[in-house]
């Protein structure tokens, strides 16, 4: 009886009321997705994204992994696995599904006057597959879109007697669209199982070559950071991320379902979710709607993850399911607004197709999702910035101004030649930075102390750094202001002119919705974020991607 309960439950499960689906990835499609209660269209950055949206894939500049496995009723086995990766023409990717269940048993009913003799004749397993053939394109630094070509079998494995010809085949085609129309809010619509009957969007069983329609599912999503880096509402260091998705079946007589999920970093590395997930379900007067509870965890060091979900089936707690999900996660691609070209008309200098992102250098203490992971990356593959020979660059230390006077030299690639004597009393021919301090100096970036001192150990308070990389940047100091820049810097404070003109020219960004604190001290991370907004160090990024 539980062999006959598992059955009709994957059934169900991949049923949209009145027509069996082949499409099992309604199932599961990432442990995070589906802790998220299923609400994935628009946030889509992971290999999930192979499922939820295809267009999500384009997001990414290297390869993406995801996996994912479960047991249903503790014996539907589901497991799926994906993996893109970008090309020339775009990014590809192909991903795979597997529903499995075993030794169901097959049986004969023998009738008689006094009873009827069920007998065991024999047993067979239950399959179901999809694979998926994915195309992703980015057509400008915020619209993505993308396609997933399904090809899907199912049947059991002893097709003998009156399972003759359960088996069957089919295909069908999702289309996805992503957009990111401003800071921290993502937009996303899928378009599920499109393909017209006459195209192949179908599912045909061997025996009696009978066609079963694949129902369309359309999807629309939202995705609103409402505190991180690039925040809708809040910025802070703790990201916090609410998605919605709304599902709808237009060729069917169902309700519309609403997908809910809310994802908490407290920490980068670390990820509290939950989510609400509805589906329709058959009842005695129509069709009504299972409001699902789900939630789970991620982890993430560097680019791999570790997600775990739970979500209920229903009202019987023996449904409810345990997903687990393993993958690997490319960095984040460089905006770049590729244009649309009518027919006939040449690229210019670049070609149309986006560019994978250069290899780039990475350290072990800037994990996937550090706030300042790019412009440290960047920085650090021009030579710009250096790490320690452990293969670290202590993002969060203080930049001492023999650092900073180092890091402006290398910036501009001047030739470093050694000294043949002392620019200022405490600091020795023979100190590391005294050539990099003696280019700054002429160069007007940094100065000394009255005394003749430079003082090349003494960290740099953020004030400070702003004044010295602003020069660096040729802005112009405001000869008066009338407000303030930030909240506790007042107008008559020595940096607060310079600091207006590095706010108004975007070099701080990452301060935005926050007080200024002149007397911290600015750290690495900082200054690499600071020197990327500069149009210095903007034209060299840009030319190591042209240069790929």
């Amino acid at each position: 009886m539980r062999k006959y309960l598992v059955l009709l439950f994957v059934v169900f499960l991949a049923m949209p009321v009145f027509a069996i689906s082949a499409d099992i990835s309604e199932v599961g499609i990432g442990a995070r997705p589906l802790s998220l209660g299923s609400a994935y269209t628009a946030l889509s950055d992971d290999g999930s994204a192979l499922f939820t949206n295809p267009a999500g894939i384009s997001n990414k500049a290297g390869m993406q992994l995801i996996s994912m496995a479960g047991q249903l009723l503790e014996d539907v086995n589901y497991v799926m696995f994906g993996i893109s990766n970008p090309s020339p023409i775009g990014d590809l990717g192909i991903c795979y599904i597997n529903a499995s269940t075993g030794s169901i048993p097959l049986t004969t009913l023998t009738r008689t006057v006094t009873q009827d003799v069920v007998t065991q004749t024999g047993s067979t397993d239950y399959y179901s597959n999809i694979i998926g053939l994915v195309y992703a394109r980015q057509l400008y630094s915020n619209v993505s879109i993308g396609g997933n070509l399904k090809f899907f079998s199912q049947g059991f494995s002893n097709t003998s007697g009156d399972m003759s010809g359960a088996v069957g085949t089919g295909m069908d085609l999702d289309l996805g669209l992503k957009w990111n129309p401003a800071k921290g809010i993502k937009l996303g619509l899928m378009a599920q199982n499109i393909l017209p009957a006459t195209m192949g969007g179908k599912f045909i069983w061997v025996k009696n070559n009978i066609e079963e329609g694949i129902p369309a599912v359309l999807m629309l999503g939202s995705s609103l950071k409402l505190w991180g880096r690039e925040e809708a509402f809040m910025e802070r260091d703790q990201e916090l991320n609410l998605t919605i998705d709304s599902e709808m079946r237009p060729v069917q007589l169902r309700p519309g379902l609403w997908h809910i999920g809310v994802e908490w970093w407290p920490v980068s590395s670390f990820a509290l979710r939950l989510g609400l997930d509805q589906a329709a379900r058959a009842t005695e007067t129509g069709v009504g709607v299972d409001s699902n509870l789900t939630g789970g965890i991620g982890l993430r060091f560097n680019s791999f993850t570790f997600d775990y979900a739970y979500h209920q089936y229903g009202d019987l707690m023996e449904n409810n399911t345990h997903f687990f999900s393993f993958g690997y996660v490319g960095s984040e691609k460089l905006k770049v607004d590729v244009p649309f070209m009518s027919k006939g008309e040449k690229s210019p200098a670049a070609p149309a197709l986006i560019k994978p992102r250069p290899v780039l250098m990475t350290f072990d203490d800037v994990p996937e999702g550090f706030w300042a992971k790019e412009p440290i990356e960047y920085l650090a593959t021009l030579g710009t910035m250096t790490g320690y020979p452990d293969g670290t660059f202590h993002p969060e230390n203080a930049l001492t101004r023999a650092e900073m006077a180092a890091l402006l030299v290398k910036a501009k690639g001047f030739e470093v030649v050694p000294v043949d004597s002392a620019l200022f009393t405490d600091l020795p021919v023979s100190h590391w930075a005294a050539s990099y301090v003696n280019i700054a100096v002429q160069r007007g970036y940094v100065k000394g102390y009255p005394d003749n001192t430079f003082k090349p150990a003494k960290e740099m308070t953020r004030a400070e750094a702003v004044a010295v990389i602003s020069r660096f940047a040729g802005l112009s100091e405001y000869s008066t202001i009338s407000s303030k820049p930030f909240p506790d810097v007042s107008t008559d404070f020595w940096a607060a002119k310079i600091i207006t003109s590095a706010k108004i020219a975007g070099l701080l960004e990452y301060l935005s919705g926050k007080e200024f604190e002149q007397d911290a001290p600015l750290t690495r991370a900082e200054a690499a974020e600071i020197l990327s907004k500069t149009k210095f160090a903007k034209e060299k990024i840009k030319g190591l991607i042209e240069a790929e």
